[in-house]
């Protein structure tokens, strides 16, 4: 039985690795580097979840993965911008007392992202991004409520932005960082 359990740990153990390892980092070298993530839902899909009114998601990783600016779009109205500071961390998504901040994510590690209140050092929520091994797509999981502003972080008047249950979770795909552009820092 010792020889099954060490075989069954021996082809798991890359597996735990590879979930450790940081897999976007190796992709913006360059400190003014983009990696763009995003999603526009179609008509079909707004009408068959009539409760998320998110349209489109954009998703910016900067330095490395440490500054990130979210954007949502929702069905009617100005984008809603975010920013955060993020940091790649193994034991993502549990708090300081161990518990988990995000009941759905359940893997070894990912970004832990405390969202800023524009210009200042006050947190205003907080997401988690979840990247696949291969850098081509992620989930992003938000905390409701948490700091927007209508405008660029830092330009606009931020405010509290409580969202509903299908606007906490988002498949991403990697896109054009040209479509990231005018979030550049």
């Amino acid at each position: 039985m010792s020889l099954g359990l060490a075989a069954v740990l021996a082809t798991t153990m890359p597996a735990l690795a590879a979930d450790l390892k940081d897999p976007l980092s190796p992709l913006a070298p360059a400190k003014h580097s983009l990696l763009c993530f995003g999603r526009d839902y179609s008509s079909e899909h707004l009408a068959q979840h009539p409760r998320q009114t998110t349209k489109s998601v954009v998703l910016t990783f900067q330095q490395k993965g440490r500054v990130v600016t979210l954007v949502l779009t929702p069905r009617g109205g100005a984008p809603r911008q975010i920013p955060a500071s993020c940091g790649w961390r193994q034991g993502a998504g549990i708090d300081t007392s161990n518990r988990k901040i995000i009941p759905a994510f359940n893997k070894p590690a990912g970004f832990d992202c405390l969202v800023s209140v524009g210009n200042t050092d006050e947190e205003g929520g907080y997401l988690l991004i979840d990247p696949a091994q291969d850098s081509k797509s992620l989930t992003l999981f938000l905390q409701s409520p948490v700091s927007a502003a209508d405008g660029k972080p830092g330009q606009a008047k931020p405010y509290s932005l409580k969202l509903d249950p299908e606007d906490l979770t988002f498949a991403l795909t990697r896109i054009d960082p040209n479509a990231c552009d005018a979030f550049r820092r």
